[in-house]
């Protein structure tokens, strides 16, 4: 059986903070009965989910549009910030933790999400809710409760990092990680 290959552009997160949740999922993973757990190299921010694309063509130009547009914004920081879900409270679809405000990372993604739409990407247009996806499919019968203690742990470790490239992803569903980096485009602005 062939698998359909997607396509997305998003913030890696960094390797000290990836170890953080990774960590303390590891020790709490028992508590939170979900069906799957996002392999800690594949954490990301998704800016913009393309789908399949056809054409190399169409993913060149896009490569060069986006390195265009963000080329010459400033690296900055963000912060991971509570917990939450998509889905149905008591027995959510998805599991995230949250990211703090910040105007750099909405900018960075309408830079994104418009370099797109001009290449003739077609585009979820709901509106941008930066999350770290850590787990898909709550299995248990006992109704879902967010866990408050992640914020605490994670505060006490890495809880801030530094953007500095976004990626192009391609996913492999036959692979865990199922995330590979095809394309890295770097901020290189002056603050």
């Amino acid at each position: 059986m062939k698998h359909q290959t997607h396509f997305f552009i998003a913030v890696p997160i960094e390797i000290d903070l990836r170890k953080a949740i990774h960590n303390w999922l590891a020790n709490n993973k028992g508590n939170l009965p979900f069906q799957s757990w996002v392999h800690q190299e594949d954490y990301h921010i998704t800016l913009a989910f393309l789908g399949q694309i056809d054409a190399d063509d169409q993913l060149k130009r896009l490569s060069k549009l986006v390195k265009d547009k963000i080329v010459n914004l400033p690296p900055f920081s963000l912060s991971v910030k509570g917990l939450g879900v998509f889905g149905k409270k008591d027995t959510p679809r998805i599991f995230w933790a949250g990211i703090e405000d910040s105007s750099s990372l909405i900018y960075l993604q309408k830079q994104v999400f418009h370099a797109c739409q001009e290449i003739g990407f077609n585009l979820d247009s709901k509106p941008f809710r930066p999350h770290i996806t850590l787990a898909r499919r709550w299995k248990s019968d006992k109704p879902f409760v967010t866990p408050e203690l992640f914020l605490e742990a994670i505060h006490n470790e890495h809880q801030t990092f530094i953007v500095k490239e976004i990626h192009l992803y391609q996913t492999h569903l036959d692979r865990f990680p199922k995330y590979e980096a095809i394309d890295v485009f770097d901020l290189k602005g002056d603050k």
